[in-house]
Order: structure tokens, then C-alpha cells, then sequence
């Protein structure tokens, strides 16, 4: 009864968060798709400039201090109102010091107007800051329908100033004010539903214990932040502008995939697996079971996306963003271990080894340096087939990590890989020939997702997979 409970209230939670995900990444998606086919090239170039920036102030404002109250078995109003006000004078500093540096970066990219652009685009940084508590004590209360509500409906209101900016001709800006909008309209709705509300406590003591723990994943969050934003740095001063322009839009579009997958994953999991984590028996079924799902949904999804990526981008993009498929290709490709990476390091943190993640990263250090040197101003393609090896390397090691602090070994790891890894081979091999005979893009993609999903599954359900079988039953159940 007691497993059958974790069971429901762990397909429920991962129902909500793939709802959420997948409404999100819908809408981005589209929103995207018409605002691309809208702007130029160089226009993403220049924010891909600042991606770095904006993705490790993002880290250092929450400063691991979200997963350590999730983690935390018991949390007083003294934690989350420290954390609280914390983080909001952290983000204010933030803010202020990118705003005095921006001068620099626009030097270093030979773009005068990433100065003025940077003004706007951190600007999120202190409104997200206000929506982080209330973020993560629905998270912790496992309630992401309410989540799901508050980030479906903000990305619709910024999808719409979106798309209304770029048919006006705001150009560059469509993009800079767009996550300024969705963060403001997102800490709107959550704190109108929040029964929540910073109290005047400020405790140093409940900071510094939460550092405890938190101190490694942020010094951890940071370094695989930049492993991840590196290269858009790179490529975007080694190379002409357009190829960051290309990469950027590769990388976004993959992107869209790969967060809604392991971002469901990965936050319906770890609130549930941190209130079992005492029973390690449990909870190494418990780690089987979501690996074993992740690969049954993650495998195909991303070599289907390598497959039809030319007809997609062809039928929604113009012409000016061809050059983007082969980036494209190559992420969806290293996006498969990005998603299983960040699944394992959900099971170390359960456990409490925050420390264990922080060594893993300087690793990731060590073999994106060499890999960086092997392919320095190579072809820039060569340079993102780096990254790819780069991150498979780093998941192999990161499989060793996960062993030795959970028990979940790396032979368990390997099997309940496998089968989902072969199914999807064969799925790959049977609808990636049809494109030799059929040129029309929406004919040919439509037959090569429809002929893979329905040969994906019937693979599966002749080769009696079990996760197939559980999903359904589970489905059914929910429904």
C-alpha cells in the first residue's frame, strides 16, 4: 500500500510537470518559430552574447538554497523568510554589478549595443528573486498543478507581447524584454495564489545551515552553467556573428526537448525520493524505475529529432536559418546525456552528497578544457561535436559517482539502459532511410514521426517492456 502511494503520488506529480513543460515548450515553441522567421540572425547572436551572464546570475541568485529547503526534512518560517530576503538582496547586488560590467563585455564582442541591451535583459534577475520561495514551497508540498497554472499562463501573456513587438519592429528588444515580461507576470500570479508571505525575520544561523548543503551545488551549478554557456562565448569570438546566431537557435530549439524532460523528471522526483530517502532499498527501485522511464521516453524522442530535423526546420524556418540544422543535430544528439546526467545528480542529492555533485563538476572542468583545446579553431561544427563527446565522457563519470553514493552500480545503470537504447536504434534505422525517397518536407516528416512512434511502441510492446506496460496501466488508473 505504502509503495502503491509513492507510485501514484510520483505519476501524478510527473503527469503535472510534463503538463507544464510541454504547454510551456509548446508555446515557446511556436512563439519562437514566428518571432525567427520575424528577426535576423545577428539579433539572437547578439543575446546568445549574454546567455552566460544571464544563466550563472541565475545560479548564484538562488545559491543552492532551493533544493537544501526541499531536501530539509523539517523548515521553519525563520528558513524560508531568511532565504527569502536573502536572495533578494544577493539579486539587487547582482543586477548592478552585470549592469557596471556590461561596458566590458560589449568591448570584448566588438558590439557597442549589448550595453544597453544588458540594462533590460538582467532585469529579470531581481523580479525572479521575489518568486523563488513561493516557487519552492509548492515544489516541496508536491502541488505543480498550481505551479503549472502560474507558468502556462505568464508564457502565454510574454508570448503575446512577443509576437506583438516583433510585428511592430522592435527588432533586438522582442527578445530582450520577452523573459522581463514572463518573470514579472509569473511572480504576479504566484504570489496572488501564494498563502505565503515574507515575514521581518533574518536569521544568519538558518542561512548558514542551509549553506551547508547548498554550498556545493551552487559552486557545482555554477561550473556546469558555464560547461553548458561556454561555447557560445567562444563561437561567438572566434567565429562570424552568424555562426553564434546559428548555434544559438540549434541550441535553444534542442533545448525545448531537453528541459521538458528531464525538468519534469527531475522536479516531481526529488521532493518525493527526499521523503523516502532513509529507505535505500526503496529507493534504489525507485532510481531503477525513473532511469528506466527516462530512457524508454528520452532515447527516441531525441534521435527523432536528429532524424526530421531537416524537413522541420526547412517547413518552419526560412531560409536564413538552414545552416542551423546540423547544430541542431548535434545537441539534440549530446542532449541525451544531458538528460540522464542531471537525473543521476537528482538521486546524489537525495542522498545528501551535495559534495559528490561539486567533484563531478571539476571533472567536467578537466574534460572541457582538453576538449577545447583539441578543437580550437576547427571548423565551428567540429568544435560542437566536442561538446557532444565532452558530455557523454562527463556521464560516464558521473554513472561512477552515482554508484558509489546511492548503490545504484553501473551494471544496473548499463541494463535498464539497453533496451531502450536498441529499440530506438531500430526505430532510427527504419525511418531514417525514408527521406532518400520522399522530398516534400511535410510529407516526409509526417511519415517519419508517425511511422516511428507507432514502430517504437510495437518494438516495445513485442519485446514486453515493462515501463510500457506500467505507463499504460498508470495512465489508465489517473485517468
Amino acid at each position: 500500500m505504502k509503495e502503491q502511494s509513492l507510485k501514484q503520488k510520483t505519476v501524478g506529480a510527473l503527469l503535472w510537470n510534463l503538463l507544464d513543460r510541454m504547454g510551456q515548450q509548446v508555446l515557446l515553441f511556436i512563439v519562437g518559430i514566428i518571432v525567427a522567421n520575424i528577426l535576423s540572425v545577428e539579433d539572437y547572436a547578439l543575446v546568445g552574447m549574454l546567455a552566460i551572464f544571464t544563466a550563472v546570475a541565475n545560479i548564484v541568485l538562488d545559491s543552492g538554497f532551493s533544493a537544501a529547503l526541499i531536501q530539509k526534512k523539517e523548515t521553519t518560517e525563520r528558513d524560508f523568510s531568511s532565504v527569502f530576503w536573502f536572495n533578494l538582496g544577493i539579486s539587487i547586488l547582482l543586477y548592478l554589478l552585470l549592469i557596471a560590467v556590461s561596458p566590458f563585455i560589449s568591448r570584448f564582442f566588438s558590439q557597442p549595443k549589448l550595453t544597453e541591451l544588458a540594462v533590460v535583459i538582467f532585469l529579470a534577475l531581481p523580479i525572479n528573486s521575489l518568486a523563488i520561495i513561493q516557487t519552492t514551497i509548492l515544489t516541496k508540498e508536491v502541488r505543480f498543478k498550481a505551479l503549472a497554472k502560474a507558468n502556462l499562463l505568464s508564457m502565454m501573456i510574454s508570448g503575446i507581447a512577443s509576437l506583438a513587438m516583433a510585428y511592430s519592429g522592435w527588432g533586438v528588444w522582442t527578445l530582450a524584454l520577452q523573459p522581463v515580461i514572463l518573470s514579472i507576470t509569473r511572480t504576479l500570479l504566484l504570489w496572488i495564489q501564494s498563502t505565503w508571505y515574507p515575514k521581518r525575520i533574518f536569521s544568519v544561523q538558518a542561512i548558514k545551515e542551509l549553506f551547508r548543503f547548498a554550498s556545493s551545488l551552487l559552486l557545482a551549478s555554477l561550473i556546469n552553467t558555464c560547461f553548458l554557456n561556454i561555447y557560445s562565448v567562444i563561437i561567438g569570438k572566434l567565429y562570424p556573428v552568424k555562426q553564434l546566431g546559428y548555434y544559438t537557435q540549434g541550441n535553444k530549439m534542442c533545448d525545448m526537448g531537453v528541459s521538458m524532460l528531464y525538468g519534469s523528471i527531475q522536479n516531481a522526483t526529488y521532493p518525493i525520493f527526499s521523503s523516502i530517502q532513509d529507505e535505500k532499498e526503496r529507493l534504489i527501485r525507485a532510481y531503477r524505475k525513473t532511469i528506466r522511464f527516462t530512457a524508454f521516453i528520452t532515447f527516441p524522442v531525441m534521435a527523432g529529432l536528429v532524424v526530421i530535423a531537416r524537413p522541420v526546420i526547412e517547413l518552419l524556418l526560412k531560409e536564413e536559418w538552414w545552416p542551423a540544422i546540423p547544430f541542431f543535430q548535434l545537441l539534440c544528439a549530446g542532449g541525451c546525456f544531458t538528460i540522464l546526467t542531471a537525473i543521476n545528480n537528482n538521486f546524489i542529492k537525495v542522498s545528501g552528497r551535495s559534495d559528490g555533485i561539486l567533484k563531478l563538476e571539476y571533472f567536467k572542468i578537466i574534460i572541457t578544457i582538453l576538449v577545447l583545446a583539441l578543437t580550437y579553431n576547427r571548423p565551428v561544427l567540429i568544435m560542437v561535436a566536442g561538446l557532444v563527446a565532452a558530455r557523454a565522457l562527463v556521464y560516464f563519470i558521473n554513472m561512477i559517482y552515482t554508484a558509489c553514493y546511492t548503490g545504484y552500480k553501473i551494471g544496473m545503470q548499463f541494463r535498464d539502459l539497453l533496451p531502450y537504447l536498441l529499440l530506438s536504434g531500430a526505430m532510427t534505422a527504419f525511418i531514417l532511410p525514408v527521406s532518400h525517397y520522399i522530398s516534400q518536407n511535410w510529407i516526409l516528416m509526417s511519415i517519419q514521426i508517425v511511422a516511428g512512434i507507432t514502430i517504437y511502441i510495437t518494438l516495445a510492446y513485442v519485446t514486453g517492456s515493462k515501463i510500457l506496460k506500467e505507463s499504460i496501466e498508470l495512465l489508465l488508473k489517473k485517468r
